[in-house]
């Protein structure tokens, strides 16, 4: 029996639950064994914790997850940062651009409290402390699926540090590199073998918009994945992915009924802000399709 025989159950009501909060019965569980789906805690899970921030990462191993999903930058001193806008207004109030601070002026800036005071002592970690505190490297640790922030088609550099640091550290068999820009997947590609991922936008109808999501890079970088928004992928446009050998990662999956019919699709991940929910929609699967397997 396929996912899409499964018969489908009316969404599971979910008692509401505070601005950050989880849902308990997802803490911490064993790695999944071959798991159908694998579940990507966007930002490290941004509905439960600072996005982007260490307590995000740790709260993402607790669930169990299969990657973290974060985001990449240089600052001005060239160490590769973990933060997603250009600049901290949004998560920090402060009008400066993350390249026109030192690594000792971005950390010394809170970037936890616009989410919860609790968070306070949040500061933007660098991405080889993130490698080191989650302990990347462990034979069935959490894999880090790493956006590259690069807006111009030229780069800043950041791809080629990242392709450069992936090589240094031996991390191909623990990450994902992705990206909405193929140029920087290039750079990335042209220091290391790690695998690469093209990001889809949600939308726009500029000529980089509609070349992006037509999966042309794939055959040119020799893609691994691709990554459309959950507004634009279609169950056909997963089987095609399927097709020519492509995996597909869903971005950013929040709702509980859209994930179970991503999951009749059969994409190959969920990236989501709320990976709690999605690691119970996911493990419930499992549990599904282990039961059909005895019978």
């Amino acid at each position: 029996m396929t996912a899409a025989d499964t018969p489908r159950r009316a969404p599971v009501r979910e008692t509401p639950r505070r601005h950050g909060h989880q849902r308990q019965k997802s803490l911490k569980r064993d790695p999944r064994e071959a798991p159908g789906i694998q579940v990507h805690a966007h930002r490290g899970g941004a509905a439960l914790a600072p996005e982007n921030t260490l307590a995000a990462f740790e709260n993402a191993m607790r669930l169990g997850v299969d990657f973290i999903e974060l985001d990449v930058r240089r600052c001005a001193t060239g160490e590769l940062v973990v933060v997603h806008d250009a600049d901290l207004r949004r998560v920090a109030g402060v009008d400066r651009r993350v390249d026109a601070l030192s690594l000792s002026e971005l950390q010394s800036i809170d970037v936890g409290s616009h989410f919860h005071a609790d968070y306070a002592a949040q500061r933007i970690p660098t991405l080889e402390e993130v490698v080191e505190v989650c302990d990347v490297r462990a034979r069935k640790g959490v894999r880090l699926n790493i956006e590259v922030k690069e807006e111009r088609g030229r780069g800043d550099g950041t791809a080629t540090a990242l392709g450069e640091m992936i090589s240094a550290m031996d991390l191909y068999g623990h990450v994902i590199v992705s990206s909405f820009n193929p140029l920087s997947l290039a750079r990335v590609r042209s220091r290391c073998a790690a695998p690469l991922s093209l990001i889809y936008p949600s939308g726009g109808t500029g000529v980089r918009d509609r070349l992006t999501r037509r999966p042309w890079a794939s055959s040119v970088l020799s893609l691994y994945a691709l990554h459309p928004s959950v507004s634009v992928v279609t169950a056909e446009a997963v089987r095609k992915a399927h097709l020519r050998g492509l995996a597909v990662n869903v971005w950013t999956v929040n709702d509980e009924a859209k994930m179970r019919e991503l999951a009749a699709w059969q994409v190959n991940g969920m990236i989501s802000d709320h990976p709690d929910v999605a690691m119970d929609v996911v493990l419930e699967l499992d549990a599904l399709k282990g039961n059909q397997a005895v019978l």
